[in-house]
């Protein structure tokens, strides 16, 4: 096998890395909040780029038969999957800043307006990128094929989807700053996950850029170097020790909201347990579980687009009700200041788990909170980021 062989067979090992981190995700139930929503379109769209670029580094030769004859239909073959290269790398960028501003900070409606450039550019990119294409072999009718693009439109779609690389680079490069000063543990995996950034971005994209901008005979190898913190991140973000970076950045934003009441409630309305904050006056803890569920019904009821769905969070004043459903529990926070998404799947992960434990007495409910087992320690769980309240403002 040639070098250039090879080369044009790497970008399925960033297929199937990519698209493992995907199925990873669904598999941990971990698509639930819009970090985890924006860093599983990431996935997708990445393990697309390589699988395109892999079809088109591989793309038959469009000259067949002796003396060769120009293929239309194979040709039409390579220029879409070029074009899905494009389009897979270019909304792979956009969630990529999406996930890291969002892990940084928390979601806004307005960030949606972030994808409203790539739906624009994209058809104006379709229609003026492709020139040609030529075989980078010897005989000039073989693969691997590289494109001839239009200078311009490329130089716009790369500084496009490097403007976005780079916002989201920096974004995790402040959220390392953070929470590094939190845990020692993290350090090297966070400095990996940037480290692996800072070399696709280096060799990969200087690769693409290069030869759109100069023309240079080479193999464009971006999708092959995205191999690289695909699995840097599969290391970085999964939980593979006790010290997990999801769980740093949860204690370091639970300083922007402050848990007054949780509240564990039966499908039935029934309450199983609640905590409230010493200091702190609530309503009479049953009522207040009864009238929420009073609440659902009603909007279940009275919207029937809504059947089937739950209640996420109320806001009233100051204060926020914060909404989690399992399997045939769910749970309310009570709190001030602003929910995050790690809170969120501190949550869910919490009352998956308490109901795996209680899974014969919630399958067999009988209306007696004292049935189920450890409610006051889940329930304690989310009053203990206060020690971490002490931590620098970011």
């Amino acid at each position: 096998m040639t070098h250039l062989s090879l080369l044009q067979w790497l970008p399925l090992g960033t297929a199937i890395v990519w698209f493992g981190l995907a199925t990873y995700q669904v598999a941990r139930d971990r698509y639930r909040t819009w970090t985890e929503v924006f860093y599983l379109a990431l996935c997708v769209f990445v393990g697309v780029y390589g699988l395109s670029d892999l079809l088109f580094f591989n793309t038959p030769s469009y000259y067949v038969g002796d003396p060769p004859v120009y293929d239309a239909a194979a040709f039409e073959r390579a220029r879409l999957a070029a074009l899905a290269s494009f389009t897979s790398i270019t909304l792979g960028a956009t969630f990529f800043m999406l996930f890291g501003v969002v892990f940084l900070t928390r979601m806004r409606n307005a960030l949606f307006l972030t994808l409203l450039p790539p739906l624009l550019f994209l058809p104006l990119l379709w229609s003026n990128l492709v020139v040609g294409f030529h075989s980078l072999e010897p005989d000039d009718l073989s693969p691997p094929y590289v494109g001839d693009w239009n200078r311009t439109w490329y130089m716009i779609w790369g500084a496009y989807v490097l403007g976005h690389a780079a916002i989201g680079a920096v974004a995790f490069f402040l959220t390392y700053r953070v929470v590094t000063k939190q845990t020692k543990k993290l350090r090297g995996r966070m400095r990996g996950l940037m480290l692996s950034f800072i070399l696709v971005i280096l060799f990969g994209s200087s690769t693409n850029l290069i030869r759109g901008a100069t023309g240079t005979e080479v193999l464009p190898l971006f999708s092959t170097a995205l191999m690289i913190p695909g699995l840097v991140a599969f290391v970085a973000l999964s939980p593979l020790s006790k010290e997990r970076l999801s769980i740093a950045v949860r204690r370091w934003k639970a300083r922007h909201y402050l848990i007054k009441a949780a509240f564990l409630t039966f499908d039935d309305g029934t309450l199983i347990g609640s905590k409230v904050r010493p200091g702190e006056t609530m309503v009479d803890q049953d009522l207040f579980s009864a009238t929420l569920d009073v609440i659902q019904n009603f909007m279940r009821t009275s919207f029937p687009g809504l059947r089937g769905h739950w209640l996420k969070s109320i806001t009233h004043g100051d204060y926020t009700l914060v909404m989690e459903r399992g399997r045939r529990a769910y749970l309310t926070l009570v709190i001030t200041g602003l929910e995050t998404d790690q809170l969120r799947r501190q949550m869910r992960d919490a009352l998956l788990a308490f109901e795996a434990v209680n899974r014969q007495v919630l399958l067999n409910w009988k209306g007696l909170a004292e049935d189920a087992r450890g409610t006051d320690e889940f329930l304690s769980e989310f009053f203990l980021e206060e020690a971490y309240d002490d931590l620098p403002p970011s």
